[in-house]
């Protein structure tokens, strides 16, 4: 059962494990939480301590890791539940609030008080509630949130549209000119719409349900601001209105994704924060900074990336056993000591990798030591997998030694 006590998440290193700890509000004065509503509006209502009039205030996350760790946490809220046997038996939304300093999340209780038929309800839920409402006799039991039949699939309908309004500070991902251009009569009338007739207003090759510019600014606008994978996991979870179930993204769907974003999330010194989608490929195959110019370098195992360049980190999601560590540094990509204008990758871990250097050997390289990030550089982190650097050799690659 959902617990009716306040919870927030503590930061973990043990994918097997979540700590969970109570919390009152009040002894984090200073720390601002907001609902989902208040990320959507981008503002939240605040009392003036001389006036006592309410006042709009910001309400926008400290930085994409911010952002990126508040959907990290709210999935693993419902991964922890699951795993405990139970279900989230409500369409409320309002229970969950987040830190815009951390993306820390704190949970209350809301799932007391009538069902509020709304746009997190499942399609098969929707349709339940139909068929309820149309027996005299259980228009009660067609009020009451308890009654209807929920499951860890209708959970995972609630977690992609939580998210999807979440990211894109938007309302239903149906709310296209389909549905904005016409007129219900009741909020029922408008989801059994949805379930029967919703279409993705993001599908591919969608033009009947299209956003609607002046109306949908905001889910326009960060719509291209995200990586594909992100928006590849909306156009699966909402594919035929949603009511595919084997194709809702799970937890551990999400939390992949999610730690892919996070690894994919760069910060130059320049100032450029953004994903590498928004660096600048090159002919050679590197990638630049659109404000500076700056490298980066592209690892790859042949289906994931790390980008390397001065100052990044890695983590134990990329380099080590665990999947979902995006907290342990790994690895540091730093300048030789010895030779200047020649950087490497050292290994901060306990993990011992192996790597071919430029004069052909192959080493051992243990914690404290390094390999040169060179054309044809090739590395074997903990895990095994073979990972290659490989430029087009008629390029010149600035501080990335050649063989």
């Amino acid at each position: 059962m959902c617990q009716k006590a306040q919870h927030v998440h503590k930061e973990r290193h043990n994918a097997g494990m979540m700590a969970v700890k109570q919390i009152d509000m009040n002894e984090k004065k200073e720390t601002v939480w907001v609902s989902l509503q208040e990320i959507c509006d981008e503002t939240r209502l605040v009392r003036d301590p001389e006036t006592g009039r309410m006042v709009k205030k910001p309400a926008s996350f400290a930085s994409m890791k911010a952002l990126l760790q508040g959907a990290f946490r709210f999935v693993e809220f419902f991964e922890q539940l699951h795993r405990e046997g139970s279900v989230w038996k409500s369409d409320a939304a309002d229970g969950f609030r987040f830190s815009l300093a951390t993306g820390e999340m704190v949970y209350e209780d809301s799932s007391a008080g009538p069902l509020i038929i709304n746009e997190f309800l499942a399609p098969e839920l929707v349709e339940c509630i139909k068929e309820r409402m149309a027996a005299p006799a259980s228009a009660e039991e067609a009020d009451n949130a308890a009654e209807l039949p929920f499951t860890v699939e209708t959970d995972r309908y609630f977690m992609a549209v939580f998210l999807f309004e979440y990211f894109f500070h938007t309302g239903s991902p149906f709310e296209g000119k389909k549905m904005v251009n016409r007129c219900f009569l009741s909020p029922l009338e408008k989801e059994l719409f949805r379930a029967e007739q919703g279409q993705f207003c993001m599908d591919i090759g969608e033009n009947e349900n299209t956003p609607v510019k002046g109306i949908q600014d905001k889910l326009i606008h960060y719509w291209e601001e995200y990586p594909e994978m992100l928006r590849k996991m909306f156009q699966r979870a909402f594919m035929d209105g949603g009511t595919l179930c084997e194709l809702r993204p799970t937890e551990v769907d999400w939390k992949q994704v999610l730690v892919q974003l996070m690894m994919d999330c760069q910060v130059c010194g320049c100032g450029f924060r953004g994903f590498s989608n928004r660096l600048l490929p090159q002919e050679n195959g590197t990638l630049r900074c659109p404000v500076c110019g700056k490298t980066w370098y592209v690892l790859t195992d042949g289906m994931n990336r790390i980008l390397l360049a001065e100052g990044v980190k890695l983590y134990a999601c990329q380099t080590g056993r665990d999947a979902f560590d995006k907290d342990t540094v790994t690895a540091l990509v730093a300048e030789n000591r010895n030779k200047k204008g020649l950087y490497g990758i050292k290994n901060v871990s306990k993990g011992v990798w192996r790597g071919l250097f430029p004069d052909g050997t192959t080493r051992e390289i243990k914690e404290g030591q390094g390999i040169p990030i060179w054309n044809g550089m090739q590395v074997r982190f903990e895990t095994g997998e073979e990972w290659r650097l490989r430029l087009t050799p008629e390029r010149k690659t600035g501080n990335i030694e050649e063989v």
